[in-house]
Formats: structure tokens, sequence, C-alpha cells
């Protein structure tokens, strides 16, 4: 028997057991999180929304208050703001298999958790999808739109138009819209995809491709009439007031927005992600390659060119990546590359969790940090407030700005907590203040307190009194300190 005839060495498989580990210690943390860490600001803003339902609100497009609406229904827990997070994970997890079958038939296993962990290791995936903000459905929506679109392009490349996968892509994608606005980029992404690829082209002959679209934009009617109502403010607010008016042209802010989001997704993905756009792919890998590079191309190009003129947070640039994972691992292989970015990944994950459900880590080390110490005391400061409140019953409740607004309201049970800010939010859409004229209000504050603030109080009340303040320790040190006001005679 010649060299030649002899049976070539198969490659033996890796073994899962590692992967596997490290995927469950992503969600040890997220479990961490969930029972020891406190709802956040942002969070239980949403939670309020779905108290108030409506077509949308002024921050954000409504779905998510809309399902936050139905969990409230089981009741006002701690875990209520997050059981979506969990589903939706499921959701992405799920679909992470499909690709792995269809990617990597032969080992569908090792693909799949490959693909687990190193999405669960970005540091944008994990602190976007850890906690309530409206990402985590996003993220969802998105990828099982690509699916839908890309099991649509390989039957219609094979001579098999099967348009309900067209319509399911069109309607998740106008739901992801409905979700955040940063979905736009992922469908406008989705157009180049057809345009790129000439067996799609003929789409653009064909009464369908068009229908799907006017579905999904059909889809956002609710945040159209919102709008149309409140004098378009949603939209205002993210092109002009959240920024303080229109900022000065920062020609260096692409390169900024650039840097950041690469390191977010995770530095030592930076080299594959780069090998992935540059490697030719054929088959169901190239169709997938084209729509994913297409929607990173889109939603990186736009959020660079918008943060000359106003801003852009790296964060946004989240749906440029979601349908890139699922190939990307082929390019980071199982070697040192990989466990360089699961450890980072686990020390920031476990880094994130400490600060936000255990201690702010700054405040431990001399330091300041009212983002995240805001979040600590809600084991105490309710019982201080209905303590006060007993004592001036006459008294309505409130608080400084929304978030701690919302997270004394959550933490009370009460959906009639207000917020008494300076800075608009959707309080202003709740609040009638003619109907207040005169009224006391026993207001929140706290460190993240400054001048404007209590100038802004001291105008709006005929009188203001600290009645206590409420120190929040922990391991012995003050890392944050809440304020109960007697505000007097509201003056609308």
């Amino acid at each position: 028997m010649t060299d030649a005839s002899l049976p070539l060495p198969t490659r033996k498989p890796a073994p899962l057991l590692p992967l596997q580990l490290v995927v469950g210690a992503f969600l040890l943390l997220r479990l961490v999180m969930h029972v020891f860490g406190a709802p956040l600001g942002d969070e239980t803003y949403y939670w309020y929304w779905a108290q108030h339902l409506d077509l949308s609100y002024y921050d954000h497009p409504p779905l998510h208050a809309w399902l936050l609406s139905v969990v409230a229904l089981f009741g006002w827990w701690p875990i209520s703001t997050r059981i979506l997070t969990w589903l939706t994970l499921g959701g992405t997890l799920w679909l992470f298999w499909l690709f792995a079958r269809r990617l990597a038939p032969d080992n569908p296993a090792e693909r799949f958790w490959l693909t687990a962990a190193v999405y669960l290791a970005s540091p944008l995936f994990f602190a976007m999808t850890l906690v309530s903000y409206h990402d985590h459905l996003l993220i969802f929506l998105c990828l099982a739109s690509a699916w839908c679109f890309l099991t649509f392009a390989d039957r219609y490349e094979a001579g098999e138009a099967r348009w309900r996968w067209l319509y399911g892509g069109a309607a998740l994608l106008g739901l992801a819209v409905l979700t955040k606005y940063n979905g736009v980029l992922f469908g406008l992404g989705i157009g180049l995809f057809v345009l790129l690829r000439p067996e799609l082209r003929p789409l653009l002959r064909t009464p369908h491709l068009w229908l799907a679209a006017l579905l999904a934009i059909a889809i956002q009617t609710p945040v159209f009439v919102w709008n149309l109502w409140h004098g378009f403010s949603s939209y205002e607010f993210h092109f002009s007031t959240r920024w303080g008016g229109t900022p000065p042209i920062n020609w260096t802010a692409p390169l900024t927005f650039l840097l950041i989001t690469a390191i977010s997704l995770g530095p030592f993905l930076i080299w594959p992600l780069l090998k992935f756009i540059a490697t030719r792919a054929d088959g169901f890998d190239g169709l997938a390659k084209t729509l994913a590079v297409a929607v990173l191309g889109v939603s990186t190009a736009s959020l660079a060119a918008i943060s000359v003129v106003l801003g852009a947070y790296f964060y946004w640039n989240i749906v440029a990546y979601i349908a890139v994972i699922p190939l990307l691992v082929r390019h980071v292989g199982r070697g040192i590359q990989l466990w360089l970015h699961l450890l980072l990944g686990l020390l920031v994950a476990s880094a994130i969790v400490f600060n936000f459900a255990i201690a702010p880590i700054s405040p431990l080390l001399g330091g300041k940090d009212g983002g995240s110490s805001v979040n600590f005391g809600w084991d105490i400061v309710p019982a201080r407030v209905e303590a006060q409140l007993a004592a001036h019953p006459e008294a309505r409740l409130a608080g400084t700005r929304y978030s701690n607004a919302t997270q004394l309201g959550f933490a009370l049970h009460r959906p009639d907590v207000t917020a008494l800010s300076f800075e608009q939010d959707q309080f202003d859409y709740w609040f009638d203040a003619d109907s207040a004229a005169g009224a006391d209000f026993l207001i929140l504050a706290d460190d993240n307190d400054g001048e404007p603030e209590a100038a802004w109080l001291a105008e709006k009340f005929a009188s203001v009194t600290e009645l206590e303040t409420i120190p929040v320790q922990r391991f012995g040190v003050t890392v944050f300190n809440f304020r109960i006001l007697l505000a007097k005679g509201f003056r609308p």
C-alpha cells in the first residue's frame, strides 16, 4: 500500500465542555445580576411606560413597553423587569443553532457553542442585553429577520420563491424598528444586500419586494401617529434636543466612534472581523456574508457620518454586528485568540455585574460614579420615604428626574410617582402641571443633583426643605446619598 492510498486522517472534534462551561459562567453572571441587582433607572422608566400604554413614547418606539405591560400582569417583582431578556436570549441562541446547522452541517454543536461563547463574551452584547433595555429585543428581532431573508434569498436564487419568508423577514424588521429607531439601519442594509446580489436584483421588478417594504413601514404607523400628535417631538429629541441643540461639526468624531465601537465588540475580534470581510465565501456562507457585510457597512458608515454633525453612541451600532457573529467564529478559531476574547469577556462581565449588583467599584476606590451608585440603597430608601409620607400624608411623591422617580415608584409598587425635572422626558406627557398647582410634594433627590436642579425646584415651589439624608454604604464605605425634600406650593 502506497502513501497515496492511505486514508486521510480525520480531525478529532475538540471537546465542547470548555465552551459550555464558559457559556454557563456568563449565564451565571446574568443570574447574579438579576437576583442581587436592583432595576436600573432606565429599566424602571420603561416599566412605567408599560403602566401608561400609548401608541409610542418620547424616547423610543413602543414595542418593548407593550411587552412589559403583559409581564406587569404577573406583578411588580424585581425580576419582572428582566424576564423578557431571558426569553430573547433563548430566542437568539436558538437562531444561532439554526445558523450552526446550516453553516457547519458536519459539526453544528461545535459551531453553536463557539457562536454562543463569542457572543456572550462580547462586552457590547453582554452589557446591552444584561438588563431590560430595548437592545435585547432589537437584537433578537434583527437576527430573526436576517434568518428569514437569508432563507428566502437562498431558495429564490435556487429558482424557488417562497414569499412567506420574505414577508416574515419584513414583518420582523418592522417590529425591530418598532423597538428602537436604529433598526432602520438594519433595514437599509437589507436593501443593499438585494442590490449587491445579482441573483436577487430581479426582485426589484416584482411587487413582492415593494409590498414587503411597505409592510415593514406600515408597522411604524403607531410611531408616526404619536409623533404627528406631539409635534414630532421624538424625532426632534434624537436629532437635536438630546444634544443640547445642534452641536458644532467634529471631523474627528468618526474615528473615535469607530475605535470605541470596535473595542466594545471585543478587541480580540477586530482581526477576525477584518479577515471575515476580506475572505471570499461561497454558497450559503457567501449569501450570509453579503447580508452581514451590507448591514455592517451601512450601519457603521451611517453612524460615523452622523457623529460628525450630531453625536452617535457606540451601542447604536449594535445592529451592525448581530448578523456577523454566526459567521465570525470561523475566523476566530479555537486557539489563543478565542481564549483571550473569552477571558477578557469574563473579566469585563464580572466587573459589570459586581459594579451594578454588589457595590459600585469607583466609590470603593475613593472615586465617584453617580450613574452606578444611584442603583444601590433601594433596600432602605422606600421605607424612609414611606415614613415621611406618613408624616406628610397630603404630599404627592416625586423624584428629581425620570430615573430615580421610577426607581422609587417601582420599589413602592406605585405608578403615580412623578418626575419633577427641568429636562424633558416622558413625564411631560403624563404630568398635568395645572392640576397640581399649590400641591405639596415629597421629592427624592440624591448626589447626582446639582445647582441647576436646586434652582429649578426653588423656582417651582414656594419653599423647599430637606427632611433627611439617607447614606448608602457598601463594605463600610458611603458610596451615595439620597435626600428627601418637602416642597410646598407647586407653581406650574
